[in-house]
């Protein structure tokens, strides 16, 4: 601190390991620190006891361990015969399989001591703590910052979303690049843009191929007869559709659906057919029948 010029108010003292009481605090007077104690009879003194059976003040976890410990803050405790008095924290987590490397076991619970000479209205307990396990209250801070964030990670999903989102990002990183340079002066990276094209003269474009044009798509609706009659005799279109589903003829006689066929562009086909108990007693067979075998009631839908 000689050497720097600084006061020694501006110094805070962390020593690392195992003191068995606070006699060493004495050689820190007028040093603000930071240190693990040893002495766990402290324990079982009153004061400290009372102050166990309250509520905690803080509770942490270590980012790296992710052990989870319960802070008692003692503010003004007596260390020693000689009137010695220190804040004292005592942080408990509970025990494991595997025995406590530091601190005391008391059932279930593992106890930690730590002693600290900074100030209670600026540091927390967990702020002490966390100095002392080389995860201070502003390393950690800091070391979030420190780490780069994408900034397309809070990208919206629309186009204009992103579009805005890139033209921030390069922004980002044009300004960091100018406030780097302006706390280190060094060449700057630049980015080298491509040379402009030279106008190439234009192939011949080939003759376009002809395509057939794809088939519309069938859409649904009401049905159509599929072809007219060849023979003069009934078209399909006299043949009435009922709203049971069946067909009648011109001569007034049911017919029934038989058969269902799909087609190949989405349609389906009906097939209907009389009963030929009907028909032999029928007096229009000749306009009726196409030919000795076929039934003209079909109907497309």
């Amino acid at each position: 601190m000689q050497a720097l010029s600084l006061p020694l108010c501006r110094a805070v003292v962390r020593l690392d390991g195992q003191y068995g009481n606070g006699a060493i605090i004495t050689d820190l007077a007028g040093l603000a620190y930071v240190m693990r104690g040893k002495d766990y009879g402290l324990l079982d003194g009153q004061e400290v006891q009372a102050r166990l059976v309250q509520p905690p003040d803080q509770q942490m976890t270590h980012p790296e361990t992710g052990t989870c410990r319960t802070l008692f803050d003692c503010p003004n405790l007596h260390l020693s015969p000689i009137g010695l008095h220190a804040q004292v924290i005592v942080a408990t987590h509970p025990a494991t399989e595997t025995k406590a490397a530091i601190g005391t076991t008391h059932g279930e619970v593992v106890y930690e001591l730590f002693y600290t000479a900074l100030p209670p209205e600026a540091f927390t307990p967990a702020d002490v703590v966390n100095l002392y396990l080389h995860r201070g209250a502003f390393e950690c801070v800091l070391g979030d910052e420190d780490r780069e964030q994408a900034p397309d990670r809070w990208c919206s999903h629309t186009a204009w979303g992103q579009e805005f989102w890139l033209i921030l990002a390069q922004w980002i990183w044009n300004l960091r690049i100018e406030l780097g340079h302006a706390l280190h002066p060094t060449l700057m990276r630049t980015t080298e843009f491509a040379s402009a094209r030279t106008d190439e003269s234009a192939e011949a474009a080939p003759d376009p191929v002809p395509q057939t044009p794809e088939p519309a798509p069938v859409m649904y609706g009401p049905p159509q007869w599929a072809r007219q009659s060849y023979t003069k005799g009934f078209a399909g279109a006299d043949f009435a559709l009922q709203p049971d589903g069946t067909l009648l003829c011109p001569a007034g006689r049911p017919l029934y659906a038989q058969e269902r066929r799909p087609e190949r562009n989405g349609s389906l086909r009906v097939l209907y057919a009389a009963r030929i108990g009907q028909c032999r007693s029928c007096l229009l067979p000749q306009q009726c029948q196409e030919s000795a075998t076929n039934i003209k009631g079909m109907c497309q839908n």
